[in-house]
């Protein structure tokens, strides 16, 4: 007997049952992943139809959207964002941001082993920018703090000069006539010799600056008068205007030129501690306190000054180069250190290397400078600027009340409210206008993927509600309640109400049942009453917004909740399945135990067979052999 074959078909009729939980798992299954990608669809819905509506905190919103675009992409691009209103604003690029790099003074032959440095290096950033080319530790120094802040409280000024007589338009300076203006400065006494010819009061102002050997800044004022300042600064920086044929075409008086004007002094905070600068000028050596010490005294910086002290901030830190640092241990060690800046030995010769160290930022606070003390015996020497570190400025307007916007970036942001503007290309001679605009299309776009949103759900439950005559089955959704509601309730939101009515934006129900959207139609609307589309389509996107999560929500949506029902069939399913299987097991097993005994018994009466059989053939052979 083919005992394996009757087996393997008697169970294949035990497990009948199994075969029809099989099939209602997987049609569980299936509507699963088809109440899945509905949900996923409403949810879209739902996050479409959310921008519409205004932010309940920000009031912001797609009707308040809009775009910005400049007269000049190639110099400047601009960006709008929340809050962006409409308006305009032209403006010329003076400067890119820049990121500040220096250079060490000296070379040294290699980079592996002759030392270049012993002991710590203070580095210094953003010095520039207030008003300090170096910082360096001075000779008493006993902190062990890392790093250190340096602040400008109070800004240094020259010795100011004010001509309280207006300049004409045209002025003309006439050689041996009206060419000289005297005046001492810092207690001597110099005239210098204007350059014959015709100037604006502008022009004038330069020449005056240009003939002093720049010793003195002149401008044109707000009121447009004269102004000339020493630049020289502090208390100590005095000015006075004595004379000179030019003196009175200039609109210097008597009363202008009687006393001696004095600078003002600055004031400089390190880690605390305020510094009074008296005497502030280019290339000036200055021993500044730092943080007090319980064992008495003040750690000292000493700084170069690389002009007036100017309000801002700057940091210092200490970094440990080791005892007998190489160059290369050098540059690894600022690249270690984490102090925003990046350095190179850069071969400037066969035998030559120079350290160069650049920001890994821009503006005009990323200068950097490394303390000369740290490399003292060194061919190396301390470092000198290489580029000084600068910000975007964009200078708005020509006449006296003109101004500058700054940024340590390129971008520049918030120029107009909610917009950011991306300088490219600085070029002062070219205007460039900001043009703020209402972004109706991106308004129509919004709306547009609200709607097409909204048909791509009442599509996908169309498509798996449908009767398939051949194979005599309904689609997965073909007998859900829940799909037919919401299809219903989204067409029945497009239709709208008595006091808000979407047809009237644009948005319609064609006789396939399908949303469409009419954009011409819309822009009409909203350019003859803005305030009464805004209203319809927020209201409408409300209803839609509340439908959709209602249906989706994910912790208790309606769908989400039927998604968790058939997820708990399938479960049982499989759990009954493998009960099941438990029993088939056995019953298996039983039925190999019953047909193996079965095996047994008729091997048994098989040779029982066969032996009596051959004793019937012994007796029917001795009975023929007795005749």
């Amino acid at each position: 007997m083919n005992t394996t074959q009757i087996i393997a078909q008697l169970m294949q009729i035990e497990r009948l049952p199994e075969q029809q939980m099989t099939q209602r798992q997987t049609t569980a299954q299936n509507l699963v992943s088809i109440l899945q990608g509905l949900n996923s669809k409403v949810s879209s819905l739902q996050t479409a139809a959310q921008a519409l509506i205004p932010d309940s905190i920000t009031k912001a919103s797609v009707w308040q959207s809009a775009t910005a675009t400049t007269s000049d992409p190639t110099r400047v691009t601009a960006t709008a964002g929340t809050g962006a209103v409409p308006g305009s604003i032209a403006f010329t690029i003076s400067s890119l941001a820049t990121a500040g790099a220096a250079v060490s003074i000296g070379t040294v032959g290699d980079t592996s082993t002759t030392k270049v440095a012993a002991g710590p290096v203070l580095v210094g950033r953003g010095g520039s920018a207030i008003g300090l080319s170096s910082m360096d530790f001075a000779n008493t120094w006993q902190s062990t703090s890392a790093t250190h802040s340096v602040q400008v409280k109070t800004a240094s000024a020259g010795a100011t000069v004010n001509a309280s007589g207006a300049l004409a338009s045209t002025i003309n300076i006439v050689t041996g006539s009206n060419d000289t203006l005297a005046y001492v400065l810092d207690g001597k006494a110099t005239s210098i010799t204007l350059a014959a010819g015709s100037y604006t009061p502008g022009q004038l102002a330069a020449e005056v600056q240009r003939a002093s050997g720049n010793a003195v800044r002149a401008v044109i004022g707000a009121n447009g008068n004269l102004s000339v300042t020493s630049v020289h600064e502090g208390s100590k920086a005095t000015l006075q205007v004595t004379g000179g044929s030019a003196s009175a075409l200039l609109g210097f008086s008597p009363a202008d030129m009687a006393t001696a004007a004095k600078g003002a002094d600055g004031i400089i905070t390190v880690d605390g501690t305020d510094n009074t600068l008296d005497d502030v000028r280019a290339g000036g050596l200055v021993t500044l306190n730092g943080s007090a010490q319980a064992a008495g005294g003040f750690d000292q910086w000493s700084v170069t000054l690389a002009g007036g002290l100017r309000q801002g901030s700057a940091t210092a830190s200490s970094l440990d180069l080791g005892a007998s640092a190489t160059l290369s241990d050098v540059v690894s060690k600022l690249n270690a250190s984490g102090l925003g800046l990046s350095a190179a030995a850069v071969q400037v010769s066969s035998s030559a290397y120079r350290l160069q160290l650049t920001s890994t930022t821009t503006g005009a606070n990323s200068d950097i400078s490394l303390g000369a003390s740290a490399f003292a015996g060194s061919t190396l020497g301390g470092t000198q600027q290489l580029t000084a570190g600068s910000d975007t400025v964009l200078h708005v307007g020509t006449g006296p009340g003109a101004y500058d916007v700054t940024s340590s970036t390129t971008t520049v942001k918030g120029l107009l409210p909610g917009v950011d503007v991306t300088a490219l290309k600085a070029d002062p001679s070219t205007t460039v206008t900001l043009n703020v605009a209402q972004d109706t299309q991106g308004m129509a776009d919004k709306v547009k993927a609200m709607v097409d949103q909204a048909n791509s759900v009442l599509h996908f439950i169309s498509s798996n509600s449908t009767w398939d005559p051949t194979k005599k089955t309904g689609g997965p959704l073909m007998s859900s309640s829940l799909a037919r509601s919401l299809a219903s309730q989204i067409s029945s939101a497009v239709i709208g109400s008595s006091t808000a009515t979407p047809s009237s934006a644009g948005i319609a129900v064609d006789k396939d049942g399908n949303i469409t959207f009419d954009q011409t139609k819309f822009m009409a609307a909203w350019a003859k009453d803005p305030a009464s589309v805004q209203s319809t389509l927020t209201a409408f996107g409300q209803q839609i917004s509340d439908l959709a999560k209602q249906a989706s929500d994910p912790i208790d949506g309606l769908i989400t909740n039927q998604v968790k029902g058939q997820q708990q069939v399938i479960s049982d399913i499989t759990n009954q399945i493998a009960d099941f299987e438990v029993l088939m097991t056995q019953r298996q097993d039983s039925l190999q135990r019953q047909y193996a005994s079965l095996e047994t018994a008729l091997g048994q009466l098989q040779s029982q067979s066969q032996w009596l059989a051959g004793q019937l053939g012994s007796i029917s052979a001795n009975s023929s052999s007795s005749k």
